[in-house]
């Protein structure tokens, strides 16, 4: 196999291992509230980040002064991306809240644009425009069936830029292993604080080794995510991130009788359409 295959294929487990965390996430929602499913899957994945980080040697990093700020933003993306998205996927379809995430590559070609001079041409942002128009179709405002979530799934994408936007002046130096533990400390820590706002269940034993679970996958999301940006081409691996949305209809079908909807469906495609493209530009303009 080819550096490429090896990289898609790892990219394809990221996303299996980051949406059947969310898949269990959302059948544990039915149980517990917001605060102790980010505790109990958060103590599992903090966990395992530790031993990973300690076996790796990069539990201690120096970190510049002018890189915390960066360190700092990328967290509070992460965070903000993580509470809103939950929110929303405690309360609407699996496979709708997974695909409006895809959106974030025109988000980010949009915001680039924008805010920092990026060189978007006419194609690219036809592109952006019809992209948009996908997840209209998927979020469908005019429809009985909208709800004020899927605008919250929407605003988590927003975290999301900053997130990326942040990763983007972090030195190579910080690892990502790193980095993935003190946002999950920090994910856990916020379910901490939330508690006395929210009642305590007490959680049968089946809900706790979900969420547990629901911290391994994350893990094995994290992880083969990063092994597949070193392994194969950009312009390659990236658009397998879109696998996450069949691997999301699949639980939805199965688990929740969730059957996605010609809308749902058109807008998907026009969104991973549109996002390979500018996927593919993207990384054609980094070769020129």
């Amino acid at each position: 196999m080819s550096q490429n295959l090896y990289g898609s294929l790892f990219m394809t487990l990221s996303m299996f291992g980051f949406t059947s965390s969310d898949a269990l996430i959302k059948h544990s929602g039915a149980w517990l509230p917001l605060s102790q499913i980010l505790f109990f899957r958060g103590i599992v994945a903090v966990f395992l980040l530790t031993v990973i980080t300690l076996i790796r040697k990069e539990f201690f990093v120096s970190i510049k002064n002018s890189q915390r700020r960066f360190l700092f933003l990328r967290v509070l993306g992460e965070v903000g991306a993580t509470l809103l998205f939950f929110t929303a996927l405690l309360h609407m379809k699996i496979s709708n809240a997974v695909a409006i995430l895809q959106c974030l590559p025109l988000v980010l070609a949009f915001f680039g644009a924008l805010f920092f001079g990026e060189s978007v041409g006419v194609k690219r942002w036809l592109t952006i425009l019809v992209g948009f128009f996908g997840v209209l179709l998927i979020i469908k405002p005019t429809s009985t069936d909208f709800n004020s979530y899927s605008l919250i799934a929407l605003v988590a994408v927003f975290f999301l830029v900053l997130r990326d936007l942040s990763t983007r002046k972090l030195d190579i130096s910080i690892p990502s292993t790193f980095i993935s533990l003190i946002t999950a400390s920090t994910v856990t820590i916020i379910g901490i604080i939330m508690y006395p706002f929210q009642p305590w269940v007490d959680p049968p034993l089946e809900i706790v080794g979900l969420l547990s679970g629901a911290g391994i996958f994350l893990v094995i999301g994290v992880i083969y995510n990063v092994l597949s940006v070193r392994t194969g081409e950009i312009s390659f691996v990236s658009p397998f991130r879109y696998t996450s949305i069949f691997i999301a209809i699949f639980y939805g079908v199965v688990f929740y009788n969730e059957i996605p909807d010609i809308f749902m469906i058109i807008g998907t495609l026009i969104v991973i359409v549109s996002g390979s493209y500018l996927f593919y530009t993207e990384s054609r303009e980094n070769r020129s």
